[in-house]
């Protein structure tokens, strides 16, 4: 059963050690797990019973944090500036100081700033990215309440759930996802945020 924890140092300890936290978002709920600790990428590819060979997208506190692990141009930048804080997500070449393993067979990887009150509260503890992916096992849907996570990993016990304090959970939808590392920008996929180039 996953353990139900309410305060943010908690949310801390329960990622370093390498546990899955289940926690709001501005669309639903997420999972997530330290980007660099390997195994718990691994353990979070089992809980979700989750084909191999996809990465998950990243949630990073600003455009500060992203600059690290990410190339950016003028572009990126201003487009960065109008989406985010919000539900979208964007594919950008990967620097090297993230983990191989967090990027496709490309040097891709995805990250978002979250416009979720849970999310700004928790990057205040943390000082790197977190994986942020939908709260539900492959094929089903997403969970959008804490009670509808337990439901569907009771069995888990490395889990940590944050209950949803900010009443941030409002939507039903993930978010959008937009490869810019393509002219024109593609999307991938289409979520709660409605864009058109």
């Amino acid at each position: 059963m996953p353990s139900i924890i309410k305060k943010f140092e908690e949310c801390r300890d329960m990622i370093e050690k390498g546990w899955i936290l289940a926690y709001p978002t501005e669309t639903t709920y997420g999972l997530g797990v330290n980007p660099f600790n390997q195994e718990a990428v691994s353990f979070l590819n089992t809980v979700k019973k989750r084909s191999m060979g996809k990465p998950y997208l990243m949630l990073v506190k600003d455009i500060n944090m992203l600059e690290h692990y990410a190339e950016l141009d003028k572009h990126v930048l201003g487009l960065m500036e109008t989406l985010w804080p919000g539900p979208v997500s964007v594919v950008l070449k990967a620097k090297n100081k993230l983990p191989e393993w967090m990027a496709d067979k490309h040097g891709h990887a995805c990250f978002r700033v979250s416009s979720s009150k849970f999310a700004s509260k928790l990057f205040e503890y943390i000082d790197r990215p977190i994986v942020s992916t939908s709260a539900n096992p492959e094929t089903f849907p997403i969970a959008k309440t804490m009670e509808e996570v337990i439901a569907y990993f009771q069995s888990q016990e490395r889990m940590a759930v944050m209950p949803d304090l900010f009443e941030d959970a409002k939507g039903s939808l993930p978010s959008t996802i937009i490869d810019l590392t393509k002219q024109p920008p593609k999307i991938l996929r289409k979520g709660a945020f409605n864009i058109v180039f």
